[in-house]
């Protein structure tokens, strides 16, 4: 009969034949909460963060739709005759608080008069 020679050579064979398998398993295990912790302390922040910046992308676009269409409805009137209005549908739309819809509301319709503002500057200085 012939006999089986097992040659363990390598980085992995010499931790074999020190550790053992149950040895082994349990720094397998504490590798393996190691990378828990470390993906719970400096990953999971950035997918928070990351989550809420597109949160607040995607309630800015569409608070800015809804302030446009509610500027388009009431074209004479001023924007605060029809703010209420744009909160109530952006929190109808979207389930924010009050006080997040009325944030991102007024923060919309500011850029909308800035825009307005730095359009009609230019208009002036264009003619002047």
């Amino acid at each position: 009969m012939q006999e089986l020679i097992v040659i363990k050579a390598g980085l992995f064979g010499s931790i074999f034949g020190f550790i053992g398998d149950k040895g082994l398993e349990a720094v397998i295990s504490l590798l393996i909460i190691a990378l828990g912790f470390i993906a719970k302390k400096y990953l999971l922040p950035l997918l928070k963060t990351e989550l809420a910046r597109s949160t607040a992308h995607h309630l800015l676009v569409i608070a800015d739709d809804v302030t446009d269409y509610f500027a388009g409805r009431y074209p004479d009137a001023h924007w605060s005759v029809w703010l209420d209005k744009a909160i109530d549908k952006i929190i109808e739309v979207t389930g924010v608080g009050e006080d997040t819809a009325e944030r991102v509301a007024r923060a919309c319709v500011n850029r909308k008069v800035d825009r307005l503002i730095s359009k009609t500057e230019a208009k002036l200085r264009g003619t002047s």
